[in-house]
């Protein structure tokens, strides 16, 4: 994932804290056993981007993080454009590719580039992958995305908050205690996941990772397929 931005150093966690992290291929191989023992609980895993592009690390990273025990996560680059059915056929392409299972977080699209589309357009094209997405897999996906993509390129509407799309996992860069949150706070429910930083040291992976934080002390079931 890359909301373009400053690294910056991390903010100081709590004990309380659940921390977790987001690769892809880009990570390599991964040592989930090392990750875990460094106090990660979560990862949400790429895999898939635009219509072609399979993660080749996905099943190795699924296997892994699960065996390590770690609650794992799918997520879809959205590559939008105006080709018919475009946001369907992502869609597809996503179900085709991930594992949702029992036991598993909820579904995430990554929505960060706009690739020229006006704010409606983008606007309807996420509520077509949403749905479809949600129809196949009986939950709400989470929506991933940074302030700054939100409030120009989608007009920082409230829509999807106020329309069963309350989990927003933020990307936001800094070491404030907490990020920027667009659509109003979106829409009064606040921020669920944060990633705080793009520079991440973890044991286990070789260069940089993407951070992230859950807002709160315990993953809840809501955020979990049944």
């Amino acid at each position: 994932m890359t909301p373009t931005a400053t690294p910056t150093p991390s903010p100081t966690a709590s004990p309380t804290t659940v921390d977790g992290i987001d690769v892809s291929y880009h990570q390599g191989t991964i040592n989930w056993s090392q990750v875990a023992a460094a106090g990660k609980r979560f990862a949400f895993l790429r895999a898939s981007a635009g219509t072609l592009t399979a993660d080749t690390e996905y099943a190795r990273n699924r296997t892994g993080a699960r065996a390590a025990g770690l609650a794992v996560g799918s997520y879809h680059f959205a590559n939008p454009d105006t080709a018919p059915n475009d946001a369907s056929n992502e869609a597809t392409w996503f179900l085709r590719n991930a594992t949702i299972a029992s036991g598993d977080m909820i579904p995430e699209l990554d929505f960060e580039v706009s690739n020229g589309l006006d704010p409606a357009a983008l606007t309807a094209w996420a509520q077509t992958w949403l749905s479809q997405v949600s129809t196949a897999t009986g939950v709400r996906p989470i929506i991933y995305t940074n302030p700054n993509f939100w409030s120009t390129s989608m007009a920082d509407t409230d829509w999807f908050a106020r329309n069963g799309y309350t989990v927003l996992w933020v990307a936001n860069w800094t070491t404030a205690n907490g990020p920027t949150v667009p659509a109003a706070n979106w829409g009064g429910s606040g921020w669920t996941f944060w990633q705080h930083s793009s520079m991440g040291v973890v044991p286990g992976i070789s260069g940089a990772v993407d951070l992230d934080r859950f807002n709160g002390s315990s993953l809840p079931g809501s955020l979990f397929v049944p």
